[in-house]
């Protein structure tokens, strides 16, 4: 007690030095701790997978109704995808230790728990008593009920190839340059959700043919989902519609973004609930059906089943027999962009069906928990990818199946946790890994991975240095120090193996790469940091002129360092330089620099964001990725390359509680060049400007 009576005091103390923060409306795409949290979660080519809006929107319920930091279960703190699995643990122990926590700020006591993850969490957590969970009601639900519209308008500037008509022919793209999405969403606390998003791309029209076969003018993408959470006692979630399917480490279903290599180094651990309500854009990554999730206090079941049409890469083939020859159709690939600008895109829209059928079957103790996963995939046609010999132990047919065992256990401060899975054709893949507190200050995590080359999955999406969930090896080792007074070092080591060939790489490679970052925060008003890595990956030779391809060392470098000051409650500013190295046959390099200005008006509900960069990269095997404040649920992280400079502006104004409207206007400048981009998106000249507006309803 004695010690619980001096740590409140001293965390009393403590709390003048981070000020009075009030975070109840502040818009999750304006606070500096989320523009982290992307950063952290997206780097380089991921950035162009990440589903932002599926990410984040559920934390805006979060900070509506904060999660009880003193009763909240492990599954809901893992749903907040806020804290690693160290710091779940960490939290987790103390408060059977100590106890009921009676201030945020006592959270500082907590191992592994700091000044920057504390404040990453405080929008959405609270110590409020939680009464007994109520009985879910419709009449309350709706009677309770928020919704939101968000209408969106977006356009390039500058006309493309595409939209011009060619030699006297009309246009390649059929639709206007206008990109149009419109959502609508209630949802009552975290317990119910149901909505609608539609969405058309630039050059789309915004009804076109459902597919070659069906000729019935719809949206170009529709998506719908009806959710509930703790529906009774037994009955933990149901999902109608789109949703998304999180199977144990990802080896047999991870149907969304999943965490990778990056700045956060111990979230190396796969966190999320076995389904979730899909509202987000993404014309992949989604099922599209039905899902249940029941259990009690020591076991858990789900299933689910999903049909869908997809796009894909559609061939008709002669085929021979002995009595006549015939056409069958063939699919060369499945298609991931979800454009369908052209004849050519519309002809491979919806071209053939997937069904995807799966459970799981989880019991879990105090300390330990066991799952069994089964994921069965049949497509409409059969699937014969290109000959190409990387390509030899790649998926070829109609139909696929998975299974899983996946477990998790907790001795003091250590984690153990992992998932071993088989294709039907014998290929095997496993992770397993470890995270640990070593003490109060110092937290590292390790993982292994042994994906076969012939382990085949159509859903799944695993830790790994490559996507596809097959043909790597790796060992993966990251460490966090709190080293005191707002001092914080983190990084990872990770070495890699690829027993077989891949695209472009004509044996079989390997590579490792190294992380190392440190932070400096002393107090909630500014923070620095500097970071450095190094990937070095073995590949071919570009510029080879010999009849057989042979490998070299590809080496990747990048050096940040960045700056943060909130000079008082309207302006704050951001600064980063950052340097890149490439090195193949020949040494290349680049820099950027940007100076970012945030002001928050006093006199009006009005904030405006805005950004001057300078870049200048010899190639672009060099070019800098940087996150960009946008329109809410609508994040930028865009690729500088070549030499020039690109500048946004990015305003938002409240007019009441219910309607809030948000303007962007970038625009990137080359020095270097006449015209930008090639094929259909050329742009004759050497700028690119993008106008963005969007309207949120509330009601």
């Amino acid at each position: 007690m004695l010690r619980r009576s001096l740590l409140g005091l001293f965390m009393g103390l403590t709390a003048s030095l981070w000020g009075q923060v009030d975070t109840t409306d502040a818009p999750l795409d304006d606070n500096s701790a989320t523009q982290i949290q992307i950063e952290n979660l997206v780097d380089d080519a991921d950035a162009q997978e990440f589903d932002f809006d599926t990410e984040f929107e559920n934390l805006e319920i979060y900070q509506r109704n904060p999660l009880d930091i003193n009763k909240a279960s492990r599954e809901e703190l893992q749903a907040l995808n806020l804290l690693s699995a160290i710091q779940i643990q960490a939290l987790i122990n103390y408060r059977n230790r100590f106890g009921q926590i009676f201030s945020l700020y006592e959270l500082q006591g907590v191992p592994t728990f700091d000044q920057s993850s504390i404040a990453k969490i405080l929008p959405f957590v609270s110590l409020e008593a939680t009464k007994e969970m109520e009985a879910f009601s419709f009449k309350r639900a709706f009677k309770y009920k928020r919704q939101q519209v968000f209408m969106r308008y977006q356009r390039n500037i500058e006309e493309q190839a595409g939209f011009l008509p060619q030699d006297g022919e009309d246009p390649d793209f059929l639709g206007s340059p206008d990109k149009l999405y419109l959502r609508y969403r209630l949802t009552y606390k975290d317990r119910l959700s149901m909505g609608l998003t539609l969405e058309k791309d630039a050059g789309e029209e915004w009804l076109t043919p459902f597919s070659q076969k069906n000729q019935t003018k719809l949206p170009d993408y529709f998506s719908a989902h009806f959710f509930i959470k703790d529906y009774n006692k037994w009955v933990k979630a149901i999902a109608l519609g789109d949703y998304q399917v999180y199977f144990g480490q990802g080896l047999t279903s991870w149907s969304g973004f999943g965490t990778r290599k990056g700045a956060a180094v111990l979230n190396i651990k796969r966190l999320s609930n076995k389904i979730r309500p899909y509202s987000s854009v993404n014309e992949a990554l989604f099922m599209r059906g039905g899902a249940a999730t029941i259990g009690g206090s020591k076991w858990e079941a789900t299933v689910f089943g999903s049909h869908r049409f997809r796009d894909g890469n559609i061939s008709l083939v002669q085929t021979d027999s002995l009595d006549d020859s015939f056409e069958v159709l063939e699919v060369s690939s499945l298609q991931l962009s979800g454009l369908h600008r052209t004849e050519n895109e519309l002809e491979d829209k919806n071209s053939l069906q997937q069904i995807t059928t799966g459970a799981n079957m989880t019991y879990k103790a105090n300390t330990w928990r066991i799952g069994a996963n089964v994921v069965y995939n049949r497509l409409s046609d059969s699937l014969v990818r290109t000959p190409r010999l990387y390509q030899k132990y790649a998926f070829n047919g109609q139909s696929l199946l998975n299974a899983s065992l996946d477990y998790n256990l907790a001795y003091r401060n250590l984690q153990f946790f992992g998932e071993t899975a088989v294709s039907d054709n014998g290929g095997l893949a496993t992770i397993n890994g470890l995270t640990a507190a070593l003490d109060e200050k110092v937290s590292m995590a390790l993982i292994y991975r042994n994906y076969a080359k012939n382990y085949q999955t159509l859903t799944g999406n695993a830790f790994g240095e490559s996507a596809g969930t097959n043909n790597e090896k790796g060992l993966y080792m990251g460490l966090n120090a709190n080293l005191g007074r707002g001092l914080s070092f983190s990084g990872y080591f990770d070495l890699f193996v690829f027993p077989w060939l891949r695209s472009n790489i004509d044996a079989p490679s390997k590579g490792h790469e190294y992380f190392v970052r440190l932070d400096y925060q002393p107090a909630y008003r500014w923070n620095l940091y500097f970071q450095y890595r190094f990937e070095q990956k073995e590949g071919n030779r570009s510029d080879n002129a010999t009849p057989y391809d042979y490998l070299i060392n590809k080496k990747r470098q990048n050096a940040r360092i960045h700056f943060r000051y909130r000079l008082s409650r309207e302006w704050e500013i951001r600064s980063r330089a950052e340097l890149s190295f490439y090195e193949d046959h020949e040494f290349s390099k680049g820099f950027m620099m940007y100076q970012d200005l945030v002001w928050s008006a006093r006199f009006a509900p009005l904030k405006v964001q805005t950004r001057f960069a300078i870049f200048a990269t010899e190639d672009y095997d060099t070019r800098i990725y940087a996150y960009e404040n946008d329109v809410l649920y609508a994040f930028s992280v865009p690729a500088y390359y070549g030499r020039g400079s690109r500048f946004y502006i990015n305003t938002s104004y409240k007019f009441n509680r219910n309607l809030t409207l948000w303007v962007r206007y970038a625009q990137t400048y080359w020095a270097d060049r006449d015209e930008i981009s090639s094929g259909q998106n050329l742009i004759l000249g050497n700028t690119r400007s993008e106008l963005k507006v969007q309207l949120r309803l509330k009601f």
